[in-house]
């Protein structure tokens, strides 16, 4: 068999970290493969999914504008994908295009590892896109006890709640509310444990306005923006004496466990964290996939 192959699907597509990260899982893992990113707008898009059901292929990332685009094109969608209503990362099963979303699980994974633990606290998300939903998922799989998701169109947020209300029966404790974001500038009786900023305000040096009483020694905030690698809001949240981490972890779990479906094998992290380090800053903020 000729040399296997994975990509990214997404425009634009060129300051994506994602070949830098997969081609040094594969060297590290001894997998004669390669990954390319594909600058694919949506009208080649049925096209190019077509391609990955080659026998060389091993699947893709899927990455804005896309992510939900590409949904009736493939085979099959997980449970987890439909739920988010987004597709990231495609395996071709011999032939067979099944869609993921490793999103959630990314996110879940980092924080397992470093140590964030929202078991049973108090956690607010800012912003309601698919980076939003994306974290109330993986909260609600920690157990948070509450998230509020606050939106600068509190009617987004609130769709996000109802959209993602069913489908977490097996986190049914988690009580779940939105509203409108200026409310995270306003004084608060009690901290937060965990605040996650997935708004878009720090790819353009922005931050939301979040109120010092909503942070703690024991609160986490977590830019899910990773370039660059300190925002706004990560300074805001320092100086009110919180923990701040950057959304680099997050891109590293989520690849890794994308590397996981298409291969089989275990992910070699420390190369995925060694090459997210390199190549941190030295490209665009694009965030992918």
């Amino acid at each position: 068999m000729s040399r296997r192959w994975a990509c990214l699907l997404g425009q634009p597509v060129a300051h994506s970290l994602s070949p830098a990260l997969h081609n040094a899982a594969f060297s590290r893992a001894g997998i004669d493969a390669r990954y390319e990113a594909w600058d694919v707008g949506l009208d080649q898009l049925p096209h190019a999914l077509e391609r990955l059901r080659s026998a060389d292929c091993l699947g893709a990332n899927v990455t804005a504008p896309h992510k939900q685009a590409v949904i009736p094109l493939l085979d099959t969608v997980s449970s987890a994908a439909q739920a988010l209503g987004a597709v990231n990362t495609i395996v071709n099963a011999d032939g067979r295009l099944n869609g993921s979303n490793t999103d959630a699980a990314g996110l879940a994974r980092w924080m397992r590892g470093a140590a964030v633990d929202p078991a049973g606290q108090p956690c607010l998300v800012l912003g309601a896109g698919g980076a939003a939903s994306a974290t109330v998922w993986a909260l609600a799989e920690l157990g948070a006890s509450s998230i509020l998701v606050l939106n600068r169109t509190p009617e987004r947020a609130e769709r996000l709640i109802h959209d993602l209300r069913p489908h977490l029966g097996s986190y049914s404790g988690v009580e779940l509310s939105s509203g409108a974001l200026p409310r995270a500038a306003e004084p608060t009786a009690a901290a937060w444990r965990v605040i996650v900023n997935a708004t878009s305000l720090g790819h353009h040096a922005g931050a939301p306005d979040v109120h010092p009483s909503c942070y703690s020694p024991q609160t986490v905030a977590v830019e899910l923006v990773y370039n660059p690698p300190v925002t706004g809001f990560m300074i805001a949240a320092r100086a009110a004496g919180a923990r701040a981490e950057n959304g680099l972890g997050m891109l590293v779990h989520q690849a890794a466990l994308a590397f996981e479906q298409w291969t089989g094998q275990e992910a070699p992290l420390d190369a995925y964290e060694a090459a997210a380090r390199d190549a941190q800053g030295t490209v665009g903020w694009t965030v992918a996939p």
